[in-house]
């Protein structure tokens, strides 16, 4: 088993890495200490490769979730834009942070099940103006719901492996 000594961001033998500054001056630090100790045992050599993947996998994890939220983000605001466009002579900043970001901010604040059960109160007002047979109350939110959670999932699981060694 190869120990790399003197974390430097990663080495030939293991793929470099980012870590936020204030985590790696600690894992900088600890790694110098670990590699003075010429007797770590490898149970402490586990534990230092232990922490930098959890670590590595949160900053991963944090920035991949983020990425899909700015995403559906910038779709709201352009889908909102592109409805409104006929209707909209001039874009103004009261506009922009009124209209789409304040309505924004109240869409990440407001829980889901609010959203379920529109739609479900939606399709229930639809399927009685056109004559449809009425689906059972609860069953559009429900279907939404799981087929909602069953494509976040399947878009955003963690891509992460592990790489041993650290040290």
């Amino acid at each position: 088993m190869i120990y790399h000594f003197n974390y430097k961001g990663g080495s030939r033998n293991v793929a470099p890495f980012y870590f936020p500054i204030m985590i790696e001056r600690q894992v900088r630090i600890l790694s110098d200490y670990i590699s003075r100790q010429n007797n770590a045992t490898w149970r402490e050599k586990q534990a230092f490769n232990d922490l930098v993947n959890h670590c590595e996998m949160l900053d991963s994890n944090y920035k991949d979730k983020t990425l899909y939220l700015e995403r559906l983000a910038s779709w709201y605001i352009d889908h909102i834009f592109e409805l409104n466009q006929d209707h909209i002579k001039e874009i103004s900043w009261e506009f922009f942070k009124h209209i789409l970001l304040d309505k924004l901010a109240i869409v990440l604040n407001t829980p889901s099940q609010y959203n379920y059960n529109s739609l479900e109160n939606n399709i229930l007002g639809l399927d009685i103006q056109n004559g449809n047979k009425l689906k059972p109350y609860g069953s559009v939110s429900r279907a939404s719901k799981l087929l909602i959670k069953d494509i976040i999932v399947n878009n955003t699981k963690d891509k992460y492996e592990p790489i041993k060694d650290r040290l």
